[in-house]
């Protein structure tokens, strides 16, 4: 099958966080099954530096105007990468934002993107789906739709659109519909309803999600969109890459272990508590790497952690960027508690390996988690997870003490909730017999990219099939 995926960002070029991991597994995993996969993103600032063969130019209108790139190619691990060249669109340091707020030319930016791929499709030996990733590319559904069925390159190929995250969805002022020549939805438009309404099929990234998209709150006032589809719409949970998060081959760690043997494990935690000035100890250790925003559960985390912190021998140490304002509270704690706890602010793809492999329990109180990465690789690298019950870490971790435990899980979205989860963490990590159980059944655990890439298949052909 000739596949074409339609993304923001990709692992090795691009990424900002789960959703260029999730595109560059599933992408590698079609390729491995056979299948001819090739990537087209847009080339921002930091992809000058890449060789490619240049393909062709492109030229589209929107609004009136006419605007032109040039497509250029390349190869990552074995996948092809098309890469969309437009100078005053792309080539800024940050693909969607200056670091404090969204560029305000976002719209016409992916509006763009989205129809000059398809514009460069009726030129292409014809695929068999088009598959697009979250907002950026949702505009990709409706101009399919309207402007390029007449094509015969596009006549027949389907469009996948994938929610990775239903949170973000570019809307934007009624003037944008003339400029972008795209419908206007309740006196806005909105990226993300276009995807919605027009794909062929429609996904997100587990089924928990799935289903609480269907209502509010979760839906962020589209649950509408989504019940209208609902037929035609499906959960299948991200795979982890199993070659990248293994604690057995991890070149980034300090040393490698694996559940038959658990001696480098304790071996990581004492490397990383000396690089941070933790004492070395046996107290547990409390590790986080995320995106340090609301979503992420920090309204309820901050103040747990207070508390725990004031009252329990432990450590916790948590790598991220994000909000200023929490972040400026977590800086607040290593001064309040400069012997428990540390915040190392920014993001290390290596010292992200170091804090799984090093940790006793990982925090993910996430408010809402589509899918969530970093809980499958917890639960590889023995690290338990402790996770709200929500979306796709309902899906992927069994809370103790559930003979079949895999980690700790809560309900409520509370600063109470929370704290009573990290004191049950605690206890059970004063169980050493029932904390190995735990930890053994998680490392057990199995959620690779190729049951993902079965699903995602099926679900090609299904939209194949509805047109």
């Amino acid at each position: 099958m000739r596949i074409l995926f339609i993304c923001s960002e990709y692992e090795g070029l691009i990424k900002t966080g789960g959703l260029a991991d999730a595109c560059r597994g599933l992408a590698s995993s079609l390729l491995a099954e056979g299948h001819q996969v090739s990537v087209i993103l847009p080339r921002y600032g930091g992809l000058y530096q890449i060789e490619t063969e240049h393909e062709q130019s492109v030229f589209v209108e929107l609004g009136g105007r006419a605007f032109g790139c040039a497509i250029g190619r390349t190869e990552v691990a074995g996948v092809t990468v098309y890469l969309l060249e437009h100078h005053d669109f792309f080539a800024r340091a940050r693909p969607y934002d200056d670091g404090q707020q969204g560029y305000p030319d976002n719209p016409l930016r992916f509006a763009f993107f989205c129809k000059a791929v398809l514009q460069w499709c009726t030129v292409q030996q014809p695929f068999d789906v088009l598959h697009g990733h979250d907002w950026q590319t949702a505009p990709a559904a409706y101009y399919l739709t309207e402007y390029y069925r007449q094509h015969a390159s596009l006549a027949k190929t389907p469009l996948l659109f994938t929610v990775h995250n239903g949170a973000y969805q570019q809307q934007c002022e009624p003037f944008w519909a003339a400029q972008l020549d795209l419908p206007l939805y309740h006196s806005s438009v909105n990226f993300l309803q276009l995807g919605l309404q027009y794909a062929t099929k429609v996904n997100t990234v587990s089924k928990g999600y799935r289903d609480e998209l269907l209502s509010e709150p979760a839906a962020n006032g589209l649950a509408s969109c989504y019940q209208q589809r609902q037929a035609d719409f499906s959960g299948i949970l991200n795979g982890c890459d199993y070659q990248l998060w293994d604690p057995a081959t991890d070149s980034a760690l300090p040393a490698n272990y694996h559940a038959g043997d658990l001696t480098g494990k304790a071996l990581c935690k004492n490397k990383l508590q000396q690089d941070y000035q933790l004492a070395v100890s046996d107290v547990p250790l409390l590790v986080a790497v995320s995106r340090v925003t609301g979503q992420k559960g920090y309204d309820i985390l901050i103040p747990a952690l207070k508390q725990l912190l004031s009252n329990y021998p432990v450590q916790v140490l948590i790598v991220g960027s994000g909000e200023a304002h929490y972040c400026q509270q977590l800086h607040q704690l290593t001064v309040m508690f400069p012997d428990k706890f540390r915040f190392i602010e920014g993001f290390n793809e290596p010292l992200s390996h170091q804090v799984e492999a090093a940790g006793d329990f990982f925090l993910m109180p996430s408010l809402f988690e589509p899918c969530g990465l970093n809980q499958l690789y917890s639960l590889r690298y023995g690290t338990l997870p402790l996770v709200r019950l929500t979306g796709g870490l309902k899906d992927t971790v069994v809370p103790w003490p559930d003979s079949q435990a895999t980690g700790i899980g809560f309900t409520e979205p509370t600063a109470a909730a929370l704290l009573a989860a990290l004191r049950q963490a605690l206890a059970l990590y004063q169980k050493p017999a029932a904390y190995r159980q735990v930890q053994q059944n998680a490392m057990a655990q199995s959620f690779s990219w190729v049951e993902a890439s079965i699903q995602y298949l099926a679900l090609y052909r299904q939209a194949q099939l509805a047109l």
